[in-house]
């Protein structure tokens, strides 16, 4: 049994009793607190029509976006724990599955959010259900739900505490593993250990310049981090492209006059602010635009790793 102990008042506070709607009223004023990963659409989100099993229409406790999956959100409130907010919460995910289009134009047209193009949302609905307590059988669905049903148990305490227990699919374990992930396959990279997630050519463009090699990987998992990425390698460069911007990629065997290992191209204007690193602007005053390999108008000498994160830095907010 779990039990909250107020180091100020030196006692053990008492859980107490609050109706869904205080539930639903304080998640709502909370929302950036609570579910910082989804976007909110509305409390009470009515559904018309034949929604329930009984023939019913109903509302949904909360209905949010998650941005990140392009997934409907429904997330369901019960007091106690019982078979209801399975069985309701499956009515309104079914109903909305349904009638996605009118969902869709209710949130972007009456409520004002922000969504992808309609091509775009994922047509099948995340599940999160918050109640005091689960039965058995809601933990193994959610378990075997692929992450698309989330479990949360709560418990109110004096002094407006409230406590939150992920029973899956807690949002900070989640970044954390992602991080881990990042961070660790950076880090094979920096250690020239392969990759296996971008192309084979890649390894041929770069033949004989093993260095050129490793700074472009840890350059592309870099953007990678930020952006959809696409790579496309041509006969001269590596042509990357994320949603803003371009960038053309040449290796070197660090044997030219500037000692570089590798030359990006890229049109990001802010990049010219660095110091410290070879960076040449093809569009000089009177003169005709300088030839280059790449469509790009700046030429970035690099050399080392330390460089690759300066110009990471200065552009992450470009792409």
């Amino acid at each position: 049994m779990i039990r909250l102990f107020s180091n100020s008042n030196k006692k053990f506070l008492q859980a107490i009793d609050k109706s869904e709607n205080e539930l639903n009223k304080f998640l709502s004023e909370n929302w950036n607190n609570f579910f910082p990963q989804f976007s909110y659409v509305s409390s009470e989100f009515t559904l018309d029509g034949n929604v329930r099993s009984k023939g019913t229409s109903g509302r949904i406790d909360i209905l949010a976006f998650n941005t990140k999956s392009k997934t409907f959100v429904i997330i369901e409130l019960k007091k106690n724990s019982d078979k209801n907010i399975r069985n309701q919460a499956s009515d309104y995910k079914d109903f909305v599955e349904d009638n996605f289009a009118e969902i869709y134009l209710l949130t972007s047209q009456k409520f004002g959010i922000k969504l992808p193009n309609y091509t775009d949302v994922k047509k099948e609905i995340e599940l999160v259900m918050i109640a005091k307590q689960f039965s058995q059988t809601d933990i193994q669905k959610a378990s075997k739900s692929e992450g698309r049903i989330t479990l949360i148990r709560y418990l109110w305490f004096e002094e407006e505490l409230l406590l939150i227990d992920y029973l899956n699919n807690d949002p900070l374990e989640i970044l954390e593993r992602e991080n881990t992930r990042k961070i660790e396959k950076i880090k094979a990279i920096i250690d020239n250990k392969p990759t296996n997630d971008v192309p084979t050519e890649i390894d041929m463009f770069f033949h004989k310049k093993p260095e050129a090699k490793r700074l472009f990987y840890i350059f592309y998992e870099l953007l990678k981090s930020k952006s959809d990425l696409i790579i496309e390698i041509q006969q001269t460069k590596v042509k990357l492209s994320t949603k803003k911007e371009t960038f053309s990629v040449m290796g070197f065997g660090g044997k030219t006059g500037r000692k570089a290992f590798l030359q990006i191209n890229t049109n990001i204007a802010s990049i010219t602010s660095l110091k410290n690193i070879v960076i040449d602007d093809r569009i000089r005053p009177g003169q005709k635009k300088k030839g280059s390999i790449g469509t790009e108008r700046f030429e970035i000498y690099i050399k080392n790793e330390k460089e690759i994160m300066l110009i990471f830095e200065n552009i992450k907010l470009s792409i």
